[in-house]
């Protein structure tokens, strides 16, 4: 994978354009919101004009990153253009969804991620598939170019890593992660507000949504996996939103004995959204990128269009077949 500090041309591009478009991905969690704001505060301080687009929005959760506001979705973007188009934490262009259109007509692209299914697919490409959030590599990028760690910027970074090292207690936590930390500590982050604000708090409907995931829990695969699922049913009975099933996959995951889960999600559409986890040696991204999808080893996810029995079928095949090797 590229790293930043081999891509200058990235910096360079920043440089040298005036309205730029950010974009992460759908169903943005804590690193994409929290990656693209930190660069948002760092394009706003260079005078730049900069819009921030996602097809979904800003998880409530989330809302408290300074900027989140200023996100807007894909039919705000009708009619304008922009010099640079940068996506961030987005896999692979599919994942920008409706913002994609936007994306493909600026003249020149921009990415910064860390997933190692990443395709490289700008123009300017500066993915680290090693990182343990894109946040980190947005740190380098910062760092780079010798710019401050406001207070901002680090409320935005610590959203960031935090989140998608699970709280510094998942498998792709390293050194690296915990050094930027201290770095937002000394910028002046409030640790302990930050961290119950997006570990702690939970709203009614994330609770209530829960406990519908919970009464489907299912083991398989001699007891080495789990899966939960939702309906549109279980969201319209918890008064919840596809944001609240954040984290749900997780209680299926931590089970003692098992290796592998996953978390099955209807739509109205009739997509199947799925959360994939596991634990080494076994590889999750291998059974998203069969339905379309990608990410990490270890957390990895995919949306397909299938009848959610079938997928869920499907998705059991997959990942019973690496029990087997």
């Amino acid at each position: 994978m590229i790293k930043l500090f081999d891509t200058p041309a990235l910096v360079d591009a920043l440089k040298n354009a005036r309205r730029i478009l950010l974009c992460t991905h759908i169903n943005p969690d804590g690193d994409a919101i929290g990656s693209t704001l930190a660069v948002y505060h760092v394009l706003k301080k260079m005078g730049k004009d900069v819009t921030c687009a996602c097809a979904d929005p800003v998880p409530g959760k989330l809302m408290m990153l300074p900027g989140a506001e200023v996100f807007v979705q894909p039919d705000a973007l009708e009619g304008q253009a922009f010099d640079l188009a940068f996506a961030l934490d987005a896999a692979d262009k599919g994942r920008i969804g409706a913002v994609g259109s936007a994306f493909d007509q600026a003249p020149f692209s921009v990415q910064l991620d860390h997933h190692p299914t990443n395709p490289l697919y700008a123009d300017v490409n500066a993915v680290d598939g090693h990182a343990a959030a894109s946040g980190c590599v947005v740190f380098r990028l910062l760092t780079y170019m010798g710019m401050e760690i406001t207070l901002d910027i680090a409320k935005c970074l610590y959203a960031a890593i935090s989140t998608d090292t699970g709280n510094f207690s998942f498998e792709n936590t390293d050194g690296e992660a915990f050094a930027i930390v201290a770095e937002l500590v000394r910028a002046g982050l409030p640790l302990n507000e930050m961290s119950r604000n997006l570990f702690l708090l939970q709203e009614e409907a994330h609770v209530r949504l829960l406990g519908r995931a919970l009464n489907t829990l299912r083991i398989f695969g001699n007891g080495q996996c789990a899966c939960m699922r939702l309906t549109p049913a279980d969201y319209q009975a918890a008064a919840a939103s596809g944001e609240h099933s954040d984290g749900i996959v997780n209680y299926a995951m931590n089970l003692w004995g098992v290796k592998m889960a996953y978390l099955a999600d209807e739509k109205e559409d009739g997509m199947v959204k799925v959360s994939l986890r596991a634990l080494p040696p076994f590889n999750v991204a291998k059974v998203a990128q069969k339905f379309g999808g990608g990410g990490h080893v270890l957390a990895a996810g995919c949306r397909y269009q299938m009848k959610l029995e079938e997928m869920c079928a499907a998705l059991e095949k997959e990942m019973c077949s690496q029990l087997e090797e």
